[in-house]
């Protein structure tokens, strides 16, 4: 059952006012522009796509990552997101799901990526959307996902900067690189890459995980 946190997280998600203005609000002066670039970078490296790869994104939003990806399955809450997205990249096949419970036999998919939404999630919910995908995933098929990294004065420094631009996003949870080891190991997957965003306070963690085989 889905808990009432990510329900919240779901229908946040969902408001017009957030569809509609999602890029403009997270392109809105050079430094997130630049910053964004770089994060598109270090996730199509980590993602590394083959032509015969089944890929599954999840959370496509507007399609930021989707437009990179050419042939990919994308889910979204959102069927505002979705529209968007699929406009960016005619060849993506976008299905309105939810992560914690996909439409998807088990097994289907090469490689999972999800960019800037499992930061959204609790350690619970977290682990039920690994499961998850654990379950769509192929033997030994790859995850890339990201994270915002353990610390307070970001937490501070966020919290004042959304309050006084009034930009949109949802309650953010952090973790330290040993929390997501830990998780990971927990739930059957190993770390095999990784790359970390410097913002100006604190550091987005990007990892690329393989499902252990024997899980």
């Amino acid at each position: 059952m889905k808990s009432k946190e990510a329900e919240n997280f779901t229908k946040y998600y969902q408001k017009e006012k957030v569809t509609s203005t999602y890029d403009s609000q997270r392109e809105k002066n050079v430094y997130r522009k630049r910053k964004r670039q770089k994060e598109l970078k270090h996730f199509l490296n980590l993602i590394d796509k083959k032509p015969k790869e089944k890929v599954l994104e999840i959370g496509c939003s507007s399609g930021f990552l989707t437009k990179h990806l050419g042939k990919v399955t994308a889910i979204d809450t959102s069927k505002g997101m979705l529209s968007i997205a699929h406009s960016k990249n005619s060849e993506s096949k976008c299905i309105y799901a939810d992560m914690f419970n996909m439409p998807f036999k088990s097994n289907t998919f090469d490689k999972v990526v999800t960019m800037r939404v499992w930061n959204h999630l609790n350690e619970h919910d977290l682990k039920k959307a690994l499961r998850e995908v654990k379950r769509v995933l192929k033997k030994k098929g790859i995850l890339v996902f990201d994270a915002e990294e353990k610390n307070f004065l970001r937490r501070i420094v966020a919290f004042l900067y959304q309050k006084i631009t009034r930009i949109t996003g949802f309650k953010i949870y952090q973790y330290s690189l040993q929390e997501l080891r830990k998780i990971l190991f927990e739930e059957g997957y190993k770390i095999e890459n990784g790359r970390c965003l410097n913002h100006k306070v604190g550091r987005q963690i990007i990892l690329k995980t393989r499902l252990v085989e024997g899980n």
